[in-house]
């Protein structure tokens, strides 16, 4: 066998032996058996977004507040969009996307269990000015991952909560 292989096969195997695992790979914790999502602003992607997670990870997501153990409320989104750097031409070489979302978790008795939640994201891009649509796509690909980054933070948050509540 060749050093190479020899070095794939043990690399591969100090990856198994350590527990790494892909990212979103991971299910939600059972003790969450249903959850809804709401926002003031029905046609929201995030919504959306925390539906699908939510249902890939195992978790019911339900379409009525009142069939479901728990519901998160998205009660305010934040963009932001501002100038990371500047060339040597004092034009826009770089901007950074800000994005932060407050939400509420709520029991379905109506009782707040995270009174306030945050998740936010933040990314610096490379601006092309002289393609710029491509950093126009670039600016779209990246608030898509900024939110689903958010969008694990806010399970995160609602796995933890729930999981110290059942345990107590």
């Amino acid at each position: 066998m060749s050093l190479q292989k020899v070095l794939v096969v043990t690399l591969t195997l100090l990856t198994l032996g350590c527990g790494w695992q892909l990212r979103d790979a991971t299910p939600l914790d059972s003790s969450i058996p249903s959850i809804y999502f709401s926002s003031s602003d029905e046609d929201n992607n995030l919504v959306r977004d925390l539906r699908r997670a939510s249902n890939v990870y195992g978790v019911s997501s339900k379409t009525s507040q009142n069939s479901a153990a728990y519901s998160v409320t998205i009660t305010n989104v934040r963009e932001n969009v501002r100038i990371a750097s500047i060339n040597s031409g004092g034009r826009v070489a770089e901007y950074q996307l800000t994005e932060e979302v407050d939400f509420v978790l709520r029991l379905a008795s109506g009782m707040q269990v995270i009174a306030t939640g945050k998740a936010s994201a933040n990314k610096v891009y490379e601006f092309e000015e002289n393609d710029i649509l491509a950093s126009e796509n670039e600016q779209q690909r990246i608030r898509y991952e900024m939110r689903k980054q958010i969008v694990r933070q806010i399970l995160t948050q609602v796995q933890n909560t729930v999981a110290s509540s059942t345990d107590s």
